[in-house]
């Protein structure tokens, strides 16, 4: 009996240690399963609520793109390292990092970080084409499913704006965020006349392409060290008269064609030439890339037609440093003229603003996803305006600026990083919004009208939003550079080289690319979704 009762004894305390051992392994396992006891760095009680989120515990930390348009000047810092990174950070709670590309060679540059594993995480570009040649590229990564899972803010504002989401998608698949644009930001491209001039020569604004060159050869002949006609936007002010512009696709009685390849684009290139042998244009504006002699001639009132944007912003500084250069200057607005196929306006955007993509190498989808929300939820509107009390004050719903120079200074190059905004500014705020000094309130009014002007006459867009394809992306790759190399032969090369000429060449490559196919899926294409636009 006592030797009963020992094996017994042992027999139940080997019973319990298993059952200690058991407990103590279900409860590791439990663990590493994302239990309740699971230690996480997002909850302080140590209870893990975040096993299924891959980014939850990594580093906020995203770097993105942005356009150097050279305005920032060095008490003020660097794109990378100045008073408003600093506040982003701050206000965001994101670790941002900003890298700058050259805003006349932003897809070079980015190609080339793009292909030495360099690129940042957000990747932006206002060209919808651009982002398509990303996508087939296997170069970024589709965002639906992020947006769904972590956004709030921008997730309801796309919601608010259904329409945008056609223009966000490729290949079925969401791969960019955008917000809609102001009419302020869908007008872009404007001309201006130096009214001063037109009076000292004797003329009224020009309304045909005809008449505009006989008014810069006036202007020549009064002016015999002018150079009349200036602008970053000169090339693509020509195509747009002429409702042919250079990268994108038009209907033709039914049929997709590709601007370049057109008739009409003959003509936008033989107008290029005609202005270029008549000296009419400055010789070196195929190698001004910066646009440092444009902007120069302009300022210092060497020129008297500017193809450049409607206002605001760059346009803004130079209005104002010629006024203040030559004070008795008068810039006024010129409308679209009318060429041989008709009136159309100059070149106006599609109603999305800004493309940001998502690279598909970065480390944390989840913090950049929280950065736009914060982005378009509020960190747009200091970015575009300032600081209450130092850069503006509320005048209702208008942000009025204090100082022009102190806004132009310390704020002008913030609106770079307002990837996402929600402006709603009119015509006529423009003036409110501006500085109460007498040339702030001039140049306001002038962009008023000038916004005006340009939208009397709509820009030609036969379709809202161009095709994507890897064939169309491939053969636009090589095609854009022979594009611009014809352009540049054919202007300023002699009469050997005509319209004629530019156009049997850029269509033979056309064809040698493949151009037949790439008609064919865009006609395709075409047929596919033109129910579903507005």
């Amino acid at each position: 009996m006592k030797t009963n009762t020992k094996g017994k004894e042992r027999l139940l305390l080997i019973l319990a240690m298993l059952l200690a051992l058991l407990a103590t392994a279900c409860s590791n396992n439990a663990g590493e399963a994302g239990s309740t006891n699971a230690p996480s760095g997002n909850d302080p009680s140590g209870n893990s609520q975040n096993a299924d989120d891959p980014y939850a515990d990594l580093p906020k930390k995203i770097s993105i793109s942005t356009f150097d348009r050279g305005q920032v000047s060095s008490d003020e810092g660097t794109y990378e390292d100045n008073r408003w990174v600093k506040w982003i950070r701050e206000q965001s709670g994101i670790d941002v990092s900003i890298v700058p590309v050259p805003r006349n060679q932003a897809q070079d540059t980015l190609n080339v970080l793009i292909a030495s594993n360099q690129a940042p995480d957000l990747l932006w570009e206002f060209d919808r084409s651009y982002i398509g040649k990303l996508v087939t590229q296997g170069v970024i990564q589709p965002i639906g499913d992020y947006i769904e899972k972590y956004s709030t803010s921008y997730k309801r504002y796309l919601e608010e704006n259904p329409d945008l989401k056609a223009h966000l998608t490729f290949n079925g698949e969401m791969y960019a965020v955008a917000s809609k644009r102001p009419v302020t930001s869908i007008a872009n491209h404007a001309m201006w006349i130096r009214q001063d001039w037109l009076d000292e020569v004797g003329m009224e604004k020009p309304t045909t392409v005809e008449e505009l060159i006989k008014v810069a050869q006036a202007f020549k002949e009064h002016y015999p060290d002018s150079t009349p006609i200036v602008g970053a936007n000169a090339p693509d002010i020509y195509a747009a008269l002429h409702g042919s512009m250079s990268f994108l696709w038009y209907l033709e009685d039914g049929k997709m064609k590709y601007g370049p390849t057109l008739d009409r684009y003959k003509d936008v290139i033989g107008l290029e030439k005609q202005l270029y042998e008549l000296g009419l244009v400055d010789k070196e504006y195929f190698t001004d890339s910066n646009n440092q002699r444009s902007n120069q001639l302009w300022t210092t009132g060497q020129a008297g037609i500017l193809l450049g944007q409607w206002g605001t912003g760059a346009v803004d500084i130079l209005m104002r440093d010629l006024i203040s250069n030559v004070p008795d200057a008068k810039p006024v607005p010129l409308e679209a003229v009318a060429s041989k196929h008709g009136k159309f306006g100059t070149y106006q955007e599609a109603s999305p603003f800004i493309y940001v993509a998502f690279n598909k190498d970065m480390k944390n989808p989840k913090a950049a996803v929280e950065y736009l929300d914060w982005i378009i939820d509020k960190g747009w509107f200091t970015l575009m305006n300032g600081e209450e009390g130092v850069h503006y004050e509320k005048l209702g719903e208008i942000a009025k600026r204090i100082d022009a120079d102190k806004f132009t200074k310390e704020v002008l190059y913030a609106n770079e990083y307002a990837v996402l905004r929600q402006e709603n500014i009119k015509p006529e705020d423009l003036p409110l919004q501006a500085a109460d000094d007498a040339l702030s309130q001039r140049i306001a009014a002038l962009n008023a009208e000038s916004l005006q002007t340009v939208l009397k006459n709509p820009f030609k867009r036969d379709i809202p939003y161009q095709p994507n394809f890897e064939e169309i992306n491939e053969i636009r790759s090589t095609f854009d550079t022979f594009i611009r190399e014809t352009r540049a032969t054919a202007v300023t090369q002699g009469d050997k080289y005509t319209g004629d000429w530019a156009i049997g060449e850029i269509r033979k490559e056309w064809e040698r690319l493949g151009g037949a196919e790439a008609e064919a899926i865009a006609q395709k294409w075409y047929e596919e979704n033109k129910a579903s636009f507005n």
